[in-house]
């Protein structure tokens, strides 16, 4: 029985310490709970930091924190677009393309060329950008919620100069811009009009041809009438 006593006073002390604590908890979207296990449920995606504060008898006797992430998790891939050839000194457009598991706003992207940044992160997914210095490349792309990195990709790229960009065939040379034109190059000189045209009047003059062969016709259905009447006479 002595020994019995210590410890149910020891689980007393425990239980009344117990109920003298006072929980505060704040979820990081603008709710509260003072219970000692609350439970929470988020309305949109994010990042949200979760703190806790613990009292007893008004006095602060721990505090914790821990941050939610809700973003990442819903995000299935994150992929760089590229024109099938990038050509120096050219305006290019790059995209990245997010795929998620459902609709999420407020992300912003920041691109990286060789490890130096493009510029501040922004919400637009296309960038138009030029690259100066021919070559191979990497290009890097964070996608951010607030300043947290919830997703990275990478991508080498390689940039060609303007006289790489000839196909093969098109008549043109980097060295000589006139081989593969036309010989007839509006150079030529066209005989001026000087009024002595000849007179075409193969339309006008009558066909002699014609004319005979119709005469010829008649001619001779009148000659086999006369012909026909003599042999009629003679037979009387």
């Amino acid at each position: 029985m002595k020994k019995l006593l210590p410890i149910l006073l020891f689980m007393f002390a425990a239980h009344l310490s117990a109920a003298q604590l006072d929980y505060f908890w704040d979820f990081g979207d603008g709710t509260i709970s003072n219970l000692a296990e609350p439970e929470h449920q988020y309305k949109a995606a994010g990042i949200y930091t979760v703190k806790r504060e613990v009292y007893q008898n008004g006095i602060l006797v721990m505090k914790s924190e821990q941050v939610v992430d809700l973003v990442t998790p819903k995000i299935v891939a994150l992929e760089i677009a590229l024109p099938s050839q990038i050509i120096a000194k050219q305006g290019t457009e790059i995209s990245a393309l997010l795929t998620t598991s459902e609709p999420i706003e407020m992300l912003k992207y920041q691109w990286f060329l060789d490890e130096e940044s493009l510029g501040d992160a922004v919400q637009e997914a296309a960038l138009e950008y030029v690259f100066e210095r021919s070559g191979k490349h990497m290009l890097k792309l964070h996608a951010l919620w607030g300043a947290t990195i919830v997703k990275s990709t990478e991508i080498e790229l390689e940039v060609v100069q303007e006289s790489d960009n000839i196909e093969p065939g098109d008549g043109t040379d980097p060295d000589d811009g006139n081989k593969g034109t036309d010989p007839d190059d509006g150079n030529s000189v066209t005989p001026p009009d000087n009024g002595n045209k000849v007179p075409d009047n193969s339309d006008k003059s009558p066909n002699h041809g014609e004319g005979d062969s119709g005469g010829g016709g008649s001619l001779g259905i009148v000659s086999l009438f006369w012909l026909l009447c003599l042999i009629r006479r003679r037979r009387k």
